[in-house]
């Protein structure tokens, strides 16, 4: 069985992460979530803003994609190479398990050749290419956009052809969408539910290949890389040379359309403290690890000179500080976050930004990949678990 290599868009080069204002940007922007004690981003009035401080919540200003194009808070760290058609093209998408949009650049899109950096779809060069009724838009807070109609086609990963698959056609994409380079577009991996093509839903990528019995188990999973070791996703395969712990399975609630599972503890320093009826999702298209602010305030507490930073709009601290264990639990078993990961980018003066930030107002954690690149994770859609195994590299 081919494990599917992730690789790194050019911006990410040599380890480099996105900003930390774009990462909290996106999260902000997808989960809608306005600010507790410690967010410094939030979602008002459809739009992304930064808020002016800690103790200050009034808007600074609104945080339109195009500010941010640097840090270009749609574009993954990882992206994998998809092909689509036949004799067929070969796409880097992000993989995403928090969205259920297979969407592509192609060339419905207007001026499609003047964009560099991408590999445009074109429906009429494959054989196999088939016009559907259907159209899709998706319009994200901080007015970023993308839409158009929809092919059917063989679509490959991981060297398994699925017949017949959807496939989102960009013809519209707000300007934020068209920098150069970076992705071709999006596979999501997250429920059928938020599909978002209209009038009627299409099967996602993993929908189909369980359907159609191209894979068993029912499972994709993944392993987030660091540096310039990016990972994999694999499909109907379990890779257990990965980490010699246990994967341990866990039931999901996919009511919302999301790897939303149990999360009632939590553990710094070995000290273990309870969050009856606490959740999270966890979620490959968001880059940190958002929790409440109780979590906030007592990590950041226990490093010796962490700040909130008002102007960036979140914790930093001391880079040559020692960052404490800390520990969250999926289901009954608590994984160990990497202290790596959680030490996100340079902050300026001596300062780190922390992975490990707010999640606003809202009542459950989302897991990003600073959680994710610690554990070995396999999705389970057939029978609705996820399993999580703890990584010791």
């Amino acid at each position: 069985m081919t494990l599917h290599k992730l690789v790194r868009p050019e911006i990410y080069k040599g380890g480099k992460r996105p900003s930390f204002a774009a990462a909290y940007a996106r999260a902000a922007r997808r989960y809608g979530f306005d600010t507790g004690r410690n967010a410094g981003f939030a979602k008002r009035n459809n739009v992304v803003v930064k808020v002016k401080g800690k103790h200050d919540k009034d808007t600074d200003h609104e945080v339109p994609a195009e500010s941010i194009q640097n840090g270009r808070p749609w574009l993954l760290e990882y992206v994998v190479p998809v092909k689509i058609g036949t004799p067929g093209v070969s796409l880097n998408l992000d993989f995403d398990t928090g969205s259920s949009d297979l969407w592509v650049w192609s060339s419905e899109l207007a001026r499609a050749s003047r964009y560099k950096g991408h590999t445009i779809y074109d429906p009429s060069k494959s054989s196999t290419a088939k016009k559907t009724s259907g159209s899709w838009n998706i319009s994200y807070g901080d007015g970023s956009s993308a839409s158009g109609n929809v092919y059917t086609d063989n679509v490959t990963v991981a060297d398994i052809t699925i017949p017949g698959q959807a496939v989102e056609l960009a013809e519209k994409l707000s300007p934020s969408f068209l920098q150069d380079g970076g992705n071709d577009g999006l596979l999501g991996l997250a429920w059928p539910q938020i599909n978002t093509v209209q009038p009627k839903a299409v099967a996602t990528p993993v929908e189909n290949l369980i359907s159609k019995k191209l894979i068993d188990p029912p499972v994709f999973t993944v392993k987030l890389g660091r540096g310039e070791e990016a990972g994999f996703y694999s499909f109907g395969f379990i890779d257990t040379s990965v980490t010699p712990n246990p994967i341990t399975y866990t039931p999901v609630d996919n009511s919302q359309g999301f790897w939303q599972v149990e999360s009632a503890s939590w553990s710094l320093n070995g000290d273990t403290k309870e969050r009856s009826g606490n959740t999270t999702i966890l979620d490959t298209g968001t880059t940190l690890l958002l929790v409440s602010d109780e979590v906030v305030d007592a990590f950041y507490g226990a490093i010796d000179g962490a700040v909130f930073d008002d102007q960036q709009g979140g914790y930093k601290f001391p880079t040559n500080a020692t960052i404490p264990d800390i520990s969250f639990a999926v289901g009954n078993t608590l994984y160990k976050v990497n202290p790596k990961d959680i030490a996100f980018g340079d902050a300026g003066d001596g300062f780190t930004f922390g992975g490990i930030q707010s999640r606003g107002d809202m009542d459950f954690d989302i897991f990003g990949d600073v959680f994710l690149k610690s554990v070995y994770a396999v999705f389970n859609q057939g029978e609705k678990t996820v399993g999580l195994a703890q990584r010791d590299d």
